[in-house]
């Protein structure tokens, strides 16, 4: 007798297209896409904060640029024999040459009238410093340069203040060399670019331990920085800007800081500073060695976009994952469009961010956009699981993930510690909750069934 085998039924026989894995692989693909329009977004974020360069650049051509004082300093020309061949017979010529001289003393005072100047959404701040200079110098220390007070050429010194930009002076400038009101006039080294204005000294003070007053009105922006000329060298400046930041080689020794404004002070010796008090041939570059203040333009909105930005990824990854968990223990099947369509939600969010940041401030652009984003994905949200309780267990999760990188980029210091130990609860309350999933041979609605009774 014949037997037949029964045929295996294959109705329990699943397409790996039914699998969580599957589905994994789908919403990591719709992840990965949605990278490309975060390309799109910090590009955005660099156009605008090239528009606002742009548009300082502008105020700066027409108010004056970022100035750097340096000096003032001595000048004396002086002949020099010089030795030299021609043909086989040694000769001798004489050549002017140049020493430059630095103060004993030095002590300036600045009185800064800040301002913000505005075109369109943009703001500049720049101001109006009120500058007084008094310092000595000694008596000119010729034999270390190995010069002879006879090979000095007198009527020819000189008193020389840089200023960067010559266009920010205001008004007429007074000097007075030992206690002489002395008339000044620009000068312009179109060798090196260096500008400012000079006097010229007579010559019964040169040699005799000048000493120096000068009053000066100069416009400026967003900086004002000095150079320590002096063997001792104080500065004081003082200002109505709430916000400053202290730059430079040197910072103060004292400062105080309140919503009317600011003062500070500094003190440099010349043990402080990598060069001596003389020079042979030409004035050395100081451009490097000066102090000062910057008028900082509080919350830069620009940088903290692109550091939110750069946590686009982990937002969509965190959101999807939620999204995901929340899809196997509601027993709701959720479509990759459904999840395309919350991806480019968390993505206009950046764009809404920029927009708003550039109006209202970072923190306060933020809450908004976060908000909105919550609540409009929230609403969504309300249409896949059909129950209030599970949109608002959704809507919790995302606003809290907006305010975890928000605590991150405001804590920039303990940014890494903070994002490590957030990743790591995330990732063990992930592996918590899928503890009893079986990924290789599970299909979805088996799956649901998994995790409604764990």
């Amino acid at each position: 007798m014949n037997t037949f085998e029964k045929p295996t039924p294959i109705q329990n026989q699943r397409s790996f297209t039914d699998t969580p894995s599957f589905k994994l692989i789908v919403i990591g693909i719709i992840a990965g896409l949605l990278l490309i329009p975060k390309s799109f977004i910090l590009d955005l974020i660099d156009e605008r904060y090239v528009r606002l360069q742009d548009t300082e650049m502008e105020i700066q051509s027409k108010w004056s640029n970022e100035q750097t004082l340096i000096g003032p300093y001595l000048k004396i020309s002086f002949w020099e024999n010089v030795e030299y061949l021609d043909g086989k017979e040694k000769k001798s010529k004489k050549e002017k040459k140049h020493a430059f001289f630095l103060p004993e003393n030095l002590e300036i005072k600045g009185n800064l009238l800040s301002e913000s100047l505005h075109r369109g959404i943009f703001e500049v701040p720049v101001y109006t410093n009120s500058i007084s200079l008094v310092g000595k110098f000694p008596e000119l220390p010729l034999e270390k340069l190995k010069i002879l007070p006879e090979q000095v050429i007198w009527d020819e010194s000189k008193l020389f203040l840089q200023i960067s930009d010559l266009r920010g002076l205001v008004g007429t400038p007074e000097f007075q060399v030992s206690e002489e009101l002395l008339e000044m006039e620009p000068f312009f080294n179109s060798n090196t670019g260096e500008e400012g204005i000079q006097l010229s000294i007579p010559s019964e003070y040169v040699n005799s331990g000048l000493s120096f007053v000068g009053n000066l009105s100069l416009r400026g922006s967003k900086n004002f920085f000095a150079t320590p000329l002096g063997k001792n060298t104080k500065m004081s400046l003082k200002g109505n800007w709430n916000s400053p930041s202290f730059q430079g080689e040197y910072l103060p020794e004292s400062r105080t800081i309140s919503e009317n404004g600011f003062e500070s002070s500094w003190q440099v010796s010349h043990l402080n500073r990598p060069f001596g008090q003389e020079f042979l041939g030409n004035f050395p570059d100081f451009s490097g060695s000066g102090f000062g203040v910057t008028l900082s333009v509080p919350n830069d909105q620009y940088q903290q976009n692109i550091r939110t930005a750069k946590y686009a990824l982990l937002i969509i990854v965190l959101s999807f994952l939620a999204l995901y968990m929340m899809e196997l223990f509601t027993k709701k099947s959720i479509h990759p469009v459904q999840y395309t369509l919350v991806g480019f939600a968390l993505v206009i969010y950046y764009v809404l961010l920029i927009a708003f940041s550039e109006h209202l401030g970072f923190g306060l652009a933020y809450l908004i956009a976060s908000v909105a984003t919550t609540l409009l994905l929230g609403f969504y949200s309300k249409t896949i699981f059909k129950k209030t309780n599970q949109t608002i267990l959704f809507s919790s999760i995302l606003g809290a993930f907006y305010a975890f990188i928000f605590i991150i980029i405001k804590q920039e210091d303990f940014a890494l510690l903070l994002g490590s130990i957030g990743l790591f609860i995330a990732l063990a309350i992930t592996m918590y909750l899928s503890r009893n999933i079986n990924w290789e041979k599970g299909n979805m609605s088996e799956l649901n069934s998994q995790t409604s009774r764990s």
